[in-house]
């Protein structure tokens, strides 16, 4: 499954320039509730980079009605992760 890593400057950057991202929101296409949000709850997460780096997270839960996902990393995300595409593992 494949969602997209939002970008949401009141929740991410901090500082004007610093981006906080260990913990970020997806949206994922096909999902539109909490109850169908909710099934993901502790699933991996994985995004790549173009050198194959890979970034390690999990689903810890849900943000607002609407489906979207909050997953945390180990290591924060650099910051040319946000708007890009994440593997969720089903």
């Amino acid at each position: 499954m494949i969602g997209v890593i939002m970008i949401d400057p009141t929740g991410i950057i901090v500082n004007y320039h610093i981006a906080y991202t260990k913990e970020v929101l997806v949206d994922v296409p096909g999902i539109k509730s909490k109850r169908e949000a909710s099934k993901l709850i502790g699933k991996k997460a994985v995004w790549t980079d173009e050198k194959g780096t890979k970034y390690e997270g999990y689903v810890s839960g849900f943000h607002g009605r609407k489906g979207t996902l909050k997953i945390k990393f180990r290591k924060p995300l650099p910051s040319k992760a946000l708007a890009r595409s994440i593997n969720i593992a089903e």
